[in-house]
């Protein structure tokens, strides 16, 4: 009897210590994704990632229900020990007499804000996270290479659909253009369509492909967003539409499915997608343009706002106008040089003291509208897990991750910020980029 309890005590000591076993394993295998940087949501069709970026084929991120555009980065084994926060003299930062206190990027926030009118401009500004050797990485990146620094911000992404039409099986346009349009902006894209269709007519020598960027609607909140603190009412359509529809999500991805079946252009992405989002927009589209693009075909790539419109004669004669070299590695739009941030926690632009403690933000291509070359668009990819968002706008966004490259920014005249158009020059000569209601007004002329 007694040897026959040890036989089954010894039992379960081995099933107890397999249980264990396979639990330490399960959680290693675990880890190791996570440091080669998958996020929770896994590919779910290959044992292994090919750790590049941009990939040489869309099977290596293909899953069963998509494509998985989380960068896959190895860190180099002599760098696993863990970094200290990086700090910065104040002396390099501010002009100051002598003083050996050293602050981070977070102690920034909490400065006197007289101090900062002896702020250094731009050498502030390279403290914005990560401050890390970026060009080196991105090479790294590129080549299949471990890294010198993990990414902070390499969110996991995934692309649930993508458009038939345009970036797929060879297809070849002189330009893509990618428009960003809010999941229940559906009547702003049958307006837009109808607008390319004419313009095309208008302009058949520029062969030119569309899609609409889009994320998955919001489950919960409406129009109310808590912004460090501060409840924001979204104002306009866009707070207007997040009310009506709330709780109405299967409604709205069944018009998606829809509209996809119907015209084959929507790039359908798994985020939030609301106006607080909007980087995580722009983040795809790169990786989106990065992956899934002919790169070699076109000079450059266009990104605009599905509430404004495009004179493709005069994108045409602006692309010609540009030499080769300078198109492909540089962004082109209104560059915004001296824009303030907004503090005032009742405006939806509110930006704190802790996401940018600087006043005067480093100048960017306003959002409506960019070009973007597409040398620079990999890098572009790759940069955006290095720098940091949740929320940032996206155009100020792009303008930190040009920064940290080293892209050259070049304005447009003809490029107009929502009511720039009549500000500027009183409505009298013609925009290649502008609200669509002036095109509308052209066109009944």
């Amino acid at each position: 009897m007694m040897r026959r309890k040890i036989t089954i005590a010894f039992k379960i000591s081995v099933l107890l210590a397999g249980l264990f076993l396979f639990n330490f394993t399960m959680q290693l295998w675990r880890l190791n994704k996570v440091l080669v940087g998958f996020g929770d949501k896994s590919h779910e069709t290959a044992t292994y990632q090919i750790c590049r970026w941009p990939p040489r084929k869309l099977d290596d991120i293909h899953f069963v229900s998509g494509y998985n555009i989380t960068l896959c980065v190895r860190l180099e084994a002599s760098e696993l020990e863990t970094r200290r926060r990086k700090t910065y003299p104040l002396t390099d930062l501010f002009q100051l007499s002598q003083t050996n206190r050293q602050v981070s990027f977070d102690d920034l926030a909490t400065l006197p804000r007289k101090l900062w009118k002896r702020v250094k401009y731009p050498e502030v500004y390279r403290t914005y996270p990560q401050d890390v050797p970026l060009k080196q990485i991105v090479e790294a990146v590129n080549a299949g290479l471990p890294v010198t620094d993990m990414p902070e911000y390499n969110f996991p992404i995934r692309i649930l659909q993508t458009s038939t039409t345009v970036c797929t099986n060879h297809t070849q346009h002189d330009l893509v253009i990618v428009v960003k349009s809010g999941i229940l902006g559906w009547d702003a894209r049958t307006a837009f369509r109808a607008f390319m269709q004419r313009e095309r007519a208008r302009s058949p020598k520029l062969k030119v492909g569309v899609v609409f960027s889009l994320g998955l609607p919001r489950k919960h909140g409406g129009r109310f967003f808590n912004r460090y603190g501060n409840i924001i009412s979204l104002p306009g359509i866009s707070g207007d539409l997040l009310e009506v529809f709330e709780g109405y999500e299967d409604y709205v991805m069944d018009r998606i499915k829809m509209e996809i079946e119907e015209n084959g252009d929507i790039v359908l992405a798994d985020y939030e997608d609301t106006y607080y989002n909007l980087t995580w927009k722009t983040v795809t589209n790169l990786r989106w343009l990065s992956a899934f693009c002919n790169k070699y075909h076109g000079n450059t790539f266009m990104i605009i706002d599905d509430d404004h419109r495009m004179n493709l004669t005069m994108v045409a004669r602006m692309l010609d106008s540009v030499s080769k070299e300078t198109l492909r590695k540089s962004i082109f739009g209104f560059i915004a040089k001296f824009d303030l941030a907004y503090r005032s926690p009742m405006k939806k632009w509110f930006l704190s003291y802790h996401e940018f403690p600087w006043d005067l933000m480093y100048q960017y291509p306003r959002g409506f509208s960019q070009f973007i070359g597409a040398d620079i668009v990999d890098d572009m990819a790759i940069a955006s897990a290095y720098t940091r968002y949740n929320y940032a706008p996206e155009d100020v966004y792009l303008g930190m991750v040009a920064f940290k490259l080293g892209i050259d920014l070049h304005h447009v005249n003809s490029m107009y910020d929502h009511r720039e158009y009549e500000l500027r020059n009183n409505g009298t000569r013609p925009a290649m980029v502008a609200l669509s209601k002036y095109f509308e007004r052209a066109r009944r002329r």
